[in-house]
């Protein structure tokens, strides 16, 4: 009885200093990404590398006017299958219209076919530009959209903002470490930066020319992506009536799960946020609620707060035809501050029972 005894405490201490091993490299690796520094033009350039397997550069803006034009688009650049490519665009009485995925020539930049984000200065300004057919359905028409970005706030890098080693350390720690593992782990080695900001220009449909202004999110980001290891996540980012510009996302991947990012930008700076739920903790009503309400505590020894929100006009794609993901104009309360911005939240197909007809 005695030796089972010392065994069993042996054992336990022995798995109790691997899991503070492990926790203490998955750290050290985590710091190691963090000291990487690009420069202003690095990040605003599309990167490419060629015969990488699953490589991939994206681009993203989206936008809100009060007249109530909303639209979302991406560009991305893929290593070894067939580029992505998205414009959606909600009409005010006429529903949403838009393509993904068309068979667009690659051009030189951030181009596809007729669809362009022009870099006019790095970190401030750029010009987002489409001329072509919108379908809806069997319908389709012509829309002619041209605006100007105009940043409304700094860059954001999510090497230097939004997560912290101890926490994304933890979670690589919890999983079991082998060679695939490892693998799949360089899918997280991403450069990955946003931004709030303005848009004016002009949108034409129907023969009409609309001049419009915008709220504005966008997005950059480079690295491994591959939509099947994706088993779920959320991102939401908004900005508020104050101006506080926020980050809320959460990630699981097949392999690693609950990877948190969360930032708020205060008006003169960018701050980390201590602590949101896990998937585990969040009380949905169904795989892809179209409401969501959580408490985010943005310092340690700080109080909690409430973040909440509706999603309104949703924006749904395929990745792959593995991955389901959602995008949603959306209306936020933060901290008992109302604002407007987009919700994005995507399910693994292959991994997931659900009926996403329902889901919009």
């Amino acid at each position: 009885m005695g030796k089972d005894i010392h065994f069993n405490i042996f054992a336990k201490n022995r798995s109790f200093m691997k899991q503070i091993l492990k926790s203490i490299l998955a750290v050290y690796m985590t710091k190691r990404k963090k000291k990487r520094e690009f420069t202003l033009k690095e990040l605003e350039s599309k990167h490419t590398e060629t015969g990488k397997k699953s490589f991939n550069d994206s681009s993203y803006f989206a936008g809100i006017s009060k007249e109530g034009f909303t639209f979302v688009t991406r560009l991305s650049f893929r290593s070894d299958k067939p580029n992505e490519n998205w414009m959606k665009v909600n009409i005010p009485g006429e529903g949403v219209w838009g393509f993904e995925n068309r068979n667009f020539p690659e051009g030189k930049g951030f181009k596809q076919g007729p669809l362009e984000y022009e870099c006019i200065v790095p970190g401030e300004k750029w010009r987002i530009k489409y001329e072509g057919t919108l379908p809806q359905g069997k319908k389709e028409e012509h829309i002619k959209l041209d605006v100007e970005w105009t940043a409304a706030a700094p860059l954001v890098v999510f090497d230097k903002v939004g997560t912290t080693a101890l926490q994304v350390g933890k979670q690589i720690a919890k999983e079991r470490w082998d060679r695939n593992f490892f693998n799949k782990l360089r899918e997280l080695d991403q450069v990955h930066y946003e931004q709030a900001g303005k848009m004016t220009g002009v949108i034409q449909w129907k023969g009409k020319r609309h001049e419009l202004e915008f709220v504005g999110v966008r997005d950059h980001s480079w690295g491994n992506r591959n939509w099947p290891d994706w088993d779920r996540h959320f991102w939401l980012l908004g900005l508020l009536e104050d101006g506080r510009f926020f980050n809320f996302s959460l990630i699981s991947y097949g392999f690693v799960k609950n990877l948190k990012a969360a930032f708020i930008y205060t008006g003169d700076r960018y701050k980390t946020i201590f602590k949101i739920p896990s998937f585990d903790q969040l009380k949905f009503d169904s795989l892809m609620p179209k409401s969501l309400s959580f408490p985010v505590q943005e310092d340690k020894d700080g109080p909690v707060k409430t973040l909440s929100l509706k999603m309104r006009t949703f924006f749904p794609f395929r990745m792959d035809e593995t991955y389901y993901l959602r995008q949603a104009e959306s209306e936020f309360v933060y901290d008992g501050v109302k604002g407007i911005g987009f919700a994005e939240m995507g399910i693994n197909l292959g991994k997931h029972e659900i009926d996403i007809n329902s889901t919009c």
